[in-house]
């Protein structure tokens, strides 16, 4: 699919399960509907492998260069979006009334997530092109915001005797994710080792 406004808007009246190539390395990609886009950002109901939802992913329009409609993967993945649907662990991290509380009318997503979550001491994952051009991810809180960068405090599973920081450049940021697995994840492990009182939840 060529994408372009018109399609996104297409894509998000149809509320059709699509794969979203946005990623430096081709083989890696998201999953989801898009719920909602201003100029420069989508905002996806990310699904996960299982057919869970996994968070909410805004994603930099200016990364994606291809969205897949239809594939035998995405079909398998619809059924089992029903069977988690039917055994009710669709959405265990209540990400579907996170959305509802979202003005998704609104003209700049980036600043307004990254605000939200930096106030609330709300954990993200925040997906960045690092300096040697390959895809990058740190998840944990926001330390500090500025329109030119974001500091991150982060755990490290492989040492764990401190809380460590990343900055990342606004510009940099490929995608944000909230309200995950990996979110949750980090949350416990920030909450329980380190006593620092933050979200994994929207």
């Amino acid at each position: 699919m060529i994408v372009n406004s018109t399609s996104i808007k297409t894509l998000q009246a149809s509320q059709q399960l699509v794969e979203i190539h946005h990623f430096i390395n081709p083989d890696t990609y998201s999953i989801g509907f898009i719920v909602a886009h201003d100029s420069k950002f989508c905002v996806v109901k990310s699904i996960d492998p299982d057919g869970k939802i996994n968070g909410l992913l805004l994603i930099n329009r200016a990364d994606i260069y291809a969205i897949e409609e239809q594939s035998d993967y995405l079909r398998a993945l619809v059924v089992k979006i029903e069977l988690a649907q039917k055994q009710g662990y669709y959405d265990i991290w209540h990400v579907e009334p996170l959305i509802k509380q979202i003005d998704l009318r609104q003209i700049n997503f980036l600043w307004t997530f990254l605000q939200s979550t930096y106030q609330q001491k709300q954990v993200l994952t925040i997906g960045f092109t690092d300096d040697a051009d390959l895809d990058a991810t740190v998840t944990g809180y926001i330390k500090a915001l500025t329109h030119e960068d974001v500091q991150v405090n982060y755990v490290d599973d492989y040492d764990l005797s401190s809380l460590w920081t990343l900055t990342c450049q606004l510009e940099q940021i490929n995608y944000l994710r909230l309200a995950s697995f990996q979110t949750h994840e980090h949350a416990a492990l920030m909450r329980t080792i380190f006593n620092e009182q933050v979200k994994g939840e929207g």
